[in-house]
């Protein structure tokens, strides 16, 4: 076995991601014969790496034996296959955040001297890191916290991941992803990179925030929820109403002590808040009272479930995004149906789940709902605490983070629980998109899904359910109980490759991959991000090389591990681990070899596929592991992996999301207080990767799911109308709604002989369309993206739209008048006019004009009455600095929180909502959407918009 196999897709993996390359370097030119060693000084453009990466060695056309460091000469020893050497070699020098440089060498020099030059992205992470230590000082704090948007967003044209590992590499001692202090905000490609740094120390809180890419801190100062209102006003000030409060909550809520799991969903969604918290709770007693029902498994053999949730929601609340994100129901999977069905007498903090038994076609429904009005009467008769304002937001986080794990079951109330849905019953909610037949071959005609249909579930005469009490205790392993699990499954991985393959694994080798569940999972109630920091310490593997890929599973399911090693001839040897809870580790086994190839091939013949499949993976998750596996050896770009990550498999039909969002940046991006919505009528795969990087969810308010027939979705050409995007204009409170559509290509797929294969054959061809490369399958008939249906539409057809339109949306929408934007504001505006008269002809015609200057109107005493104020009690985005009565709004004021120690702390602040923009050119913000704009429906939303 040669060292190429280990070395051999460096040159594609580090230039795929940093897309540049040094010119070649030609040294002294002589005729001397091949030698079967060089000597290679690496020197780094940040000297410090020398101690944390470690590069890798490639020769076009030979192999290399081996790799192996000289402390005492602080040389690379890399010895070659001297057959068949030429006088010139051509080497390829590789190191993860660094730029790929090429030598070509004449072999007579038997030392080289190679500097290696970082990666845009790598200066930004390391730089801005390295001045947030100068000003915090790392050294002297508790705990440190990293928050960023770096991964998905663009840096001169390439994805910024790396910039995630300057951060990692220059706070190594502070900071990692096994320790739970780097959160990665989900936002799109168009995004700006920002970065918040904040230090704990005794208790204080403080933060030196960086926006747009620069190294320039934009703020310094306090990021406790015990800020008075004028340093708040500096913050939200310095960094926008956004960033104030994502930063601020997400850093108290890691002070406070919340667990990653919580932390990781909220920088899903973008920030932590009651909504969030309440539907981590509203999972948790879902887990307790209806747990999923699961085979019983033999000897260690982990036990598969055999049922399934479905959630019904009304998007806008940020619990969905909770209960989707920990039980892996999403929108993707067809596990999520959610748009405005108020009318139906369901509210917005009301989630259904259908706990779905696949083998019995029998189901049991559950409703639950928290209380927000009585959950805020309990924190305020507790605390004291009064008002609806950021900070007090903040406070209420924390009130909730400590209920949370006291006392859970006092914030949630379950309100139906009703057992033996049947298959009729439960396709009327969820939707099918053709006719169906039941157990005793009834037909079931094709429905539009129905979602949270409060008065139907409430009609069903159906028996009660008997809950369950699955009382998970809590565990005691630690931080280095939780390493050492993932230092040993690593371990063990080298141990096997050596083993059975005769291969050396060294750390950061860029072909070498792991794919885990964990930092999903939980054993004994606690989290296991900790096992990455053990994969890391032995391998070098981290999410930010693509090297490490926590698979998104649900928090009740296995802790395992899969190593994958790709290799010059194709194949991808694979090791699969599950963790057992005694502390043993199950290892697969297929034909007696822990070690197993799953690629291409193996995907083609059914019988050995097959039977890894039953052997190796008895846990049943070997589609998940081979499709990614096989995913991520194509070279895809970091934003396909994060969205095969977040859908837990690879597919083609996962993909179409990536092109649709493309399309939709580029022919509809967004313009001044302009903010995306999105419907999906043909639901599958794609839903879930054009939420992650188009940033819409049902938590934020901005997603909906009405799934269709398949005869409505069908539109001309043979196109699937996928969905409707609507462009909303919050300043004119007009929008364009529009159908996008999706034809599929028509790939040659005659030299693939098993489904698996033509799948992954898909999804390469897929990766290499979206990356701009040739793929012999797609020679005709490439795929289109188009829209139709283009409609302008008000607020009333808005909020008619999202609550199903009647029956269909897609319908509805067709329907309208097709009207020029120009044409519906003259409308609009004579329509205005119109009521203003009549409204003067009825009023009182009394010329006794009061003319009192403290009249209400205008008046910054006294709270608005504008139409995007509301209540953010389950979102907690307060976009707006705090005034009050009784503390000093100035922006430059230097008082101490002493100083506003005479302030009622119960008083509440009042708040003028108003949507504010981060700086920036080309920046996306959140505007409030009022409800009186949208509705019930986005009453407790916030939509992401543009301001410039």
């Amino acid at each position: 076995m040669t060292f190429v196999m280990l070395v051999m897709c460096a040159m594609t993996s580090v230039s795929a991601q940093d897309g540049d390359v040094i010119s070649s370097d030609i040294l002294t030119n002589s005729e001397i014969p091949g030698i079967s060693q060089i000597d290679i000084a690496v020197n780094y453009e940040y000297p410090d790496d020398a101690s944390k990466i470690t590069p890798t060695f490639n020769i076009e056309n030979n192999s290399v034996i081996s790799q192996d460091y000289d402390s005492s000469s602080k040389l690379y020893n890399v010895k070659i296959n001297s057959t068949e050497i030429s006088t010139k070699l051509n080497i390829s020098i590789s190191a993860p955040g660094y730029i790929t440089q090429y030598k070509l060498v004449d072999t007579d020099n038997k030392i080289i001297s190679v500097d290696l030059k970082a990666t845009d992205s790598y200066k930004l992470g390391y730089d801005v890191t390295a001045k947030a230590d100068s000003l915090l000082d790392f050294k002297n704090a508790d705990e440190v916290l990293a928050i960023t948007t770096a991964g998905v967003p663009k840096l001169n044209g390439k994805t910024s991941e790396p910039a995630i590992d300057g951060i990692l590499n220059y706070a190594t001692e502070y900071i990692s992803y096994g320790r739970g202090n780097i959160l990665m905000l989900r936002q799109t490609a168009v995004d700006p990179i920002d970065f918040c740094f904040v230090v704990k120390k005794g208790n204080a809180l403080n933060a030196a925030i960086f926006l747009n890419g620069n190294t320039n801190e934009v703020y310094l100062g306090t990021i406790s929820e015990n800020m008075t209102t004028s340093q708040w006003n500096a913050l939200y000030k310095a960094v926008g109403g956004e960033n104030a409060f994502s930063f601020a909550s997400l850093a108290n809520g890691w002070y406070d002590g919340v667990t990653f799991d919580v932390l990781q969903e909220a920088a899903f969604h973008g920030h932590i808040c009651e909504g969030t918290l309440g539907g981590y709770t509203i999972t948790k007693a879902l887990l307790q009272y209806y747990p999923p029902i699961k085979e019983t498994g033999n000897g260690k053999q982990s036990p598969g479930d055999i049922t399934s949730y479905k959630v019904l929601g009304i998007p806008g609340d940020s619990s969905n995004d909770a209960v989707i994100f920990f039980l892996d129901a999403t929108s993707g999977k067809t596990s999520y149906i959610g748009f405005n069905t108020t009318s139906t007498g369901a509210t917005e903090k009301m989630i259904g789940f259908i706990r779905w038994n696949g083998q019995t076609n029998k189901g049991t429904i559950i409703v639950m709902e928290y209380d927000s009005d009585k959950n805020k009467q309990l924190f305020e008769k507790e605390t004291g605490i009064t008002g609806d304002g950021s900070l007090e937001q903040l406070k209420y986080n924390t009130w909730w983070i400590n209920r949370i794990y006291n006392n859970p079951a006092s914030l949630v109330n379950i309100l139906i629980e009703k057992e033996g849905l049947n298959y009729e019953q439960y396709l009327y909610l969820v939707g099918t998109t053709d006719d169906e037949e039941d157990d005793e071959g009834h037909v079931i005609n094709a429905t539009n899904s129905h979602g949270l249909d409060y008065a139907y579930i409430q009609s069903l005469d159906l028996p009660n359910a008997t809950r369950d009490n699955v009382i998970a205790n809590k565990g005691s392993l630690t931080y280095d109980d939780f390493k050492a699990i993932g230092q040993q499954a690593a371990s063990t991985a080298k141990s096997i490759y050596e083993n059975e393959l005769g291969v050396k694994i060294h750390k950061d080798m860029p072909n070498l991959m792991v794919l885990t569940s964990a930092g999903y999972v939980m054993i004994n109630e606690q989290s296991t991000e900790a096992c990455w920091d053990g994969l890391f310490e032995e391998l070098g593997s981290r999410l930010s090389r693509k090297t490490l890929l926590p698979d998104h599973k649900a928090i009740w399911t296995p802790l395992w591990f899969n190593f994958l090693l790709k290799q010059d001839d194709g194949s991808l040897m694979s090791i699969y681990m599950r963790y057992n809870e005694d502390g043993t580790f199950f290892i697969g086994e297929y034909n007696g070899s822990q070690v197993y190839n799953i690629n291409m091939t193996t995907l083609n013949n059914s019988a050995i596929s097959g039977g890894i499949s039953s052997s190796a993976y008895p846990d049943g998750n070997y589609f998940s592991i081979q499709s990614i596996s096989n995913a991520w050896s194509a070279g895809p770009a970091f934003d396909q992996i994060m969205s095969f990550l977040f859908h837990n498999h690879a597919c083609p039909g996962v993909q179409p999301g990536f092109f649709m969002v493309d399309y939709i940046q580029e022919n509809f991006p967004l313009n001044e207080n302009q903010s995306y919505i999105y419907i999906a009528n043909e639901q599958y795969c794609k839903d879930d990767s054009l939420e992650y990087i188009l940033d819409v969810s049902p938590g934020l308010g901005n997603y909906l799911v009405q799934k269709l027939t398949s005869d409505e979705y069908k539109g001309a050409d043979d196109l699937d109308e996928e969905g409707i995007l609507i462009i909303w204009d919050s300043a004119n409170n007009i929008g364009q709604a529009v159908a996008l559509s999706y034809q599929w290509p028509s790939p040659d797929l005659s030299a693939y002989a098993t489904s698996e294969s033509k799948r992954a054959a898909q999804i390469q061809a897929f990766i290499d369309l979206y990356n701009g490369r040739d793929n012999p399958i797609l020679t005709d008939n490439y795929h289109k993206v188009a829209h139709s249906d283009s409609r302008w539409i008000t607020q009333e057809q808005l909020q008619t739209i999202t609550s199903g339109g009647e029956g269909s949306s897609l319908k509805y929408l067709r329907s309208l008048e097709d009207i020029s934007k120009e044409d519906l504001l003259k409308q609009i505006a004579d329509s205005n006019k119109e009521n203003t008269n009549t409204e003067s002809n009825n009023t009182n015609t009394n010329t006794n004009t009061n003319t009192d200057s403290n009249s209400n109107v205008n008046n910054p005493s006294v709270p608005s009455t504008n139409t995007n104020q509301r209540s953010y009690s389950s979102v907690g985005t307060s976009n707006n600095p705090i005034s009050t009565s009784t503390a000093s709004t100035s922006e430059d004021s230097s008082e101490s929180p002493s100083d506003d120690s005479s302030n009622d702390d119960s008083k509440a602040y009042e708040i003028n909502k108003k949507p504010v923009s981060k700086s920036g050119s080309n920046n996306l913000v959140y505007a409030v959407i009022g409800a009186l704009v949208l509705g019930a429906l986005f009453a407790v939303g916030y939509m992401r918009t543009k301001k410039d």
